[in-house]
């Protein structure tokens, strides 16, 4: 073997040896967020969500959303989302409906409450370092999905000292970012199962259009 190919082996065998390290650490890192999200017996947080173009247009919306367990509730975008882990009901106040589905994951789309579980799907992570942003410590995560979506990748933003997840980022291949911002968080929040449920009794007069009779 001579001194150039040597020096590329040794080139590739260390990157390939800081990839395995980054990827264990990522791995330790997500350990602690799901250990301590799965601890909290509810959850209420304000969020942010910004988009931004390649072309620097940027829009911000602002929304609140509870979760106990697999259940949410999302205000966001002028609508109101119940799911109870089996249905979803949409309701728009504008058009004074509300719609019910199925509840089913989807790979491509990614809801706000998705933003403490994302972890949880079916990625390749990577360790990219430390950053600081006003004046406080995160670890960034690198997420590839490894399932077909229409988005590049993720990168999570952790809180060093709490293990909390405080910014998620979308990133798409022609530019286009979406950011979650998380706000006011608090923990612990007591939720009993219907309040993620749909209460027609408190939405007198609104029309339900139901898609899950077949």
């Amino acid at each position: 073997m001579n001194k150039r190919a040597l020096l590329i082996g040794l080139f590739l065998f260390s990157l390939l040896t800081a990839q395995a390290q980054n990827d264990a650490k990522a791995t330790a890192i997500l350990n602690k967020v799901s250990k301590l999200y799965k601890s909290y017996t509810g959850i209420k947080s304000t969020f942010t969500i910004t988009t931004s173009t390649a072309q620097g247009k940027s829009t911000n919306s602002n929304g609140t959303v509870w979760i106990k367990g697999t259940k949410y509730k999302l205000d966001y975008a002028g609508q109101e989302i119940f799911c109870n882990g089996k249905f979803i009901w949409t309701y728009n106040s504008e058009d004074n409906e509300v719609t019910k589905e199925n509840y089913k994951v989807k790979d491509n789309a990614i809801t706000p409450n998705e933003i403490f579980t994302i972890y949880n799907r079916d990625f390749k992570n990577a360790y990219e370092g430390p950053t600081v942003r006003d004046g406080k410590n995160y670890e960034v995560i690198k997420m590839v999905s490894k399932k077909k979506v229409n988005y590049s990748y993720i990168k999570l933003e952790i809180d060093k000292s709490t293990n909390k997840i405080q910014r998620m980022t979308q990133h798409y291949k022609n530019g286009t970012e979406i950011i979650y911002s998380i706000g006011q968080f608090t923990a612990n929040t007591t939720l009993a199962d219907n309040f993620f449920d749909w209460n027609a009794a408190a939405h007198p007069g609104v029309s339900e259009v139901d898609l899950t009779k077949k």
